[in-house]
């Protein structure tokens, strides 16, 4: 996550007690955190200056199917129509909007 207050928010309140959120870059220099809601569940936060070293263990962990974040991207959009896809995330619409690149790959 990076800088977006309800967005940290939301990952203290979605993460399972005793687990850990962590936090990518660099945000606002201050943020209100449900501090007690992590602290009773013993949620631990983390913070990470740099993404070194996260892509391989990220990518081992989709290849194997231990994660599946399809149902976090919500948009699709070809390459095209780019400025209404940036709409759609600056209107917070989505979770994750996708632009699809490829001409010969514009499925989900």
């Amino acid at each position: 996550m990076h800088g977006v207050e309800s967005s940290i928010q939301s990952a203290i309140y979605a993460t399972r007690s005793g687990g850990v959120v962590v936090l990518v870059g660099l945000g606002s220099e201050m943020a209100t955190v449900p501090l007690i809601n992590a602290a009773v569940r013993e949620v631990d936060i983390r913070g990470v200056f740099r993404y070194c070293n996260t892509w391989p263990m990220a990518i081992a962990m989709l290849a194997s199917g231990k994660v599946n974040v399809k149902p976090l991207v919500t948009h699709r959009f070809p390459l095209e129509q780019a400025v209404q896809a940036f709409e759609t995330t600056r209107q917070g619409l989505g979770i994750k909007v996708m632009l699809k690149c490829d001409q010969n790959d514009q499925n989900p």
